[in-house]
């Protein structure tokens, strides 16, 4: 059996898009697909699988798998890639759209595009502050500051959802072992459905450097949602303020956050690297 992939970056953050019509009359067990293709040396290689629905000329449904075959939430790298998707697996021509998930739409649009490559903006949304929300065990209300032990260390978090749900820790550097913590905090048991982790360091009032650890898939190269909760959390400590650019290890997303309103913008790359199919 074929099933046909589309393999997308997004600053690093790659991807195996798949159509949903190409699995919807097959029992297909997801997760195990996503392990199983994700896998860097005996897959593709990816942080994830996302399934793709197209629900009309500018709409479509999108469904994340991790690496680890558990479903996220929300993926703000892979939000921009379904764009790229759409133009190549239906042909859409259009620049805008309107991508949902179980638990919210959003809106992307194609500020410019050149052959397999883009630059696409999204409207993340509304980041939530309460613990509920977050899946934090402790004490109910805001999770902001809160001083937990991880490896050693004393570290001070700040929660957000987005609605997928973050750990933003502040830092001076990063000459430490934030892969070790990163995976201490994601498991933790303060966390019922575990959390991802951003260390943050603040370079400026429109700048700041971020090392994500992904639930799920661990180190990644970048995480939209993940830059939003950082920007978040930094504009409401007001170290941080307007367009703020969110460099990691795979390139930079400039991210905005209008308190007023309260809604999350971001803006970055997408490109298509290669495609194919998968054979089970």
């Amino acid at each position: 059996m074929e099933i046909p992939f589309i393999k997308i970056e997004n600053a690093g953050n790659d991807y195996i898009y798949v159509d949903e019509r190409s699995i919807r009359r097959r029992k297909i067990n997801i997760p195990r697909l996503a392990r199983r293709f994700s896998n860097r040396n005996l897959g593709v290689g990816s942080d994830g699988l996302i399934i793709v629905r197209q629900k009309g000329p500018g709409e479509a449904f999108m469904r994340i798998f991790n690496r680890d075959g558990s479903e996220a939430e929300l993926c703000g790298n892979g939000l921009r890639g379904v764009c790229l998707f759409l133009r190549r697996a239906y042909g859409n021509r259009r620049r805008r759209f309107t991508i949902s998930t179980s638990w919210n739409d959003y809106s992307a649009t194609l500020v410019k595009t050149a052959g397999t490559s883009a630059i696409v903006r999204v409207a993340l949304g509304t980041p939530v502050f309460d613990s509920e929300v977050i899946g934090y065990s402790g004490r109910k209300g805001v999770c902001m500051g809160l001083d937990i032990d991880v490896a050693g260390n004393c570290r001070a978090i700040y929660c957000v959802a987005m609605p997928n749900p973050f750990a933003v820790i502040l830092v001076d550097n990063f000459d430490f072992d934030w892969q070790k913590e990163g995976a201490e905090i994601e498991s933790s048991p303060l966390f019922r459905n575990g959390i991802n982790v951003m260390f943050a360091r603040i370079d400026s009032k429109r700048r700041i450097t971020v090392r994500p650890w992904e639930r799920g898939a661990g180190a990644t190269l970048a995480c939209g949602s993940g830059a939003a909760a950082a920007v978040a959390v930094s504009g409401l400590l007001g170290l941080t303020r307007g367009d703020v650019s969110v460099a990691m290890p795979g390139g930079v997303l400039k991210t905005s956050w209008g308190i007023e309103e309260n809604r999350i913008f971001q803006e970055g790359p997408s490109r298509i690297v290669f495609s194919g199919s998968l054979l089970i």
